[in-house]
């Protein structure tokens, strides 16, 4: 007696084993039934995420599902959610993806070809399929749960999944606007390359040809007084100025002997 989890699960490869070529093609059969029998509805083929009420939901399989082996776009309903199912080969694995459209809510689950396919030849697809009450409970976990009762990733953040899912940032990266010196000791600030505050005369890259004002120079200290200009009186007058002799500028370099000075 078959296993009653699995009810409809022959019916289905009765009906399409005709059509399976590649053990993607059977993996595909597989994991379409697991969605019907969690009341997901087949609404054709395509990554349209528009659906109208008046399309035509079926457990069976669409017209078309595999015409390419190596990719597959399966559109399913539940109520008036529309999810959408993708697959991927590369080698010896394939990735399924179920999008939820409205939210772009995303899960994902790898097979191993090799491993989770026995063959694809077989009058029952239990014979085909390594383990399947486990690899029924793989894809509820992986695949259903997520989406329809549990906590999904989001669309934007699939690739990054894909490529390590047990990647994590790194502690010592600061989030964005903090302050990276506290937090990460072996932060170092950006190099300005030597001789760049020349190229700004006004400063604005940490230097330059003209000097920065008092303001901008001491900016905790408050206005600094500005430097006069210097004046040295000249003239035949020069007592007016209550100059008490000549200064430094009018002597002569000492040990300078000129007797016409």
């Amino acid at each position: 007696m078959a296993d009653p989890d699995l009810y409809g699960l022959e019916m289905l490869w009765k009906l399409e084993k005709g059509n399976v070529s590649t053990k993607s093609d059977l993996l595909i059969v597989f994991v379409h039934w697991v969605l019907t029998k969690n009341s997901f509805r087949c609404v054709g083929v395509g990554d349209d995420k528009t659906l109208n009420d008046d399309i035509e939901r079926s457990e069976l399989l669409p017209e078309g599902w595999n015409e390419s082996h190596e990719s597959y776009n399966l559109r399913y309903a539940i109520g008036t959610e529309l999810y959408i199912l993708h697959g991927t080969v590369s080698k010896d694995t394939m990735i399924c993806n179920l999008l939820q459209a409205k939210t772009l809510n995303v899960s994902n689950i790898a097979f191993n070809l090799k491993e989770a396919v026995c063959g694809i030849n077989g009058d029952s697809i239990n014979t085909l399929l390594k383990d399947i009450n486990a690899q029924v409970s793989l894809v509820k976990n992986n695949l259903l749960n997520p989406i329809v009762g549990g906590t999904p990733t989001t669309a934007g953040t699939q690739t990054e999944a894909q490529q390590g899912a047990s990647s994590s940032v790194p502690s010592n990266i600061p989030p964005p606007g903090g302050n990276r010196v506290q937090q990460n000791p072996y932060y170092m600030p950006p190099r300005i390359p030597v001789g760049r505050g020349d190229l700004d005369p006004l400063g604005r890259l940490g230097g330059g040809m003209l000097l920065d004002g008092p303001r901008n120079a001491f900016p905790n200290f408050g206005p600094v007084p500005q430097p006069r200009p210097r004046f040295d009186p000249f003239g035949p007058n020069m007592n007016r100025f209550n100059r008490p002799g000549p200064d430094n500028d009018h002597l002569p370099p000492p040990g300078y002997d000129d007797m016409f000075m």
